[in-house]
């Protein structure tokens, strides 16, 4: 029998066919992985750009003088390089502002839901009403830049 005798019966092509099909399909595991480390890097750019956190009202003196029943707004201060972003967190809404003022979208990143979206005015200013509740990150685009900053409790 030589190598194509297999062509004259159709059944024995399909059964060529599929196991050609499957082996060419087949991703070694090795490459998946690699893969999907890979995808993991997509915002590395991003990440390394984090904001510092330069202050919380929330660690200040001030904020330990409150009584236990306030709901006390926790204003934070971010600084990047070039770039600076104050945000307020009272009762589930995020007001904030973006310096030097310019356009930008603001993004509410919820580790547990879906992101909010809005854009500042002309003065950098920005209302975010009914966040997700639990921990969330800001994230800033600018038409030159771009940062998020950290993971903040709420």
């Amino acid at each position: 029998m030589t190598s194509f005798d297999w062509m004259d019966d159709d059944d024995a092509m399909m059964a060529e066919l599929k196991a050609a099909v499957a082996e060419r399909d087949a991703v070694p595991e090795r490459l998946l992985r690699d893969a999907k480390a890979a995808f993991a890097w997509r915002t590395v750019d991003q990440e390394l750009e984090r904001l510092t956190l330069e202050s919380d009202s929330l660690f200040d003196d001030v904020a330990l003088v409150r009584a236990a029943g306030d709901t006390a707004s926790r204003v934070l201060n971010f600084e990047g390089s070039g770039i600076g972003l104050e945000i307020e967190i009272n009762d589930r809404v995020v007001v904030g502002q973006v310096f030097p003022m310019r356009a930008a979208l603001i993004t509410i990143v919820g580790a547990a839901g879906p992101s909010i979206e809005t854009r500042t005015d002309e003065l950098g200013c920005f209302v975010v009403d009914r966040i997700p509740n639990g921990p969330l990150r800001v994230r800033c685009d600018t038409q030159d830049s771009s940062f998020i900053t950290d993971w903040l409790a709420t």
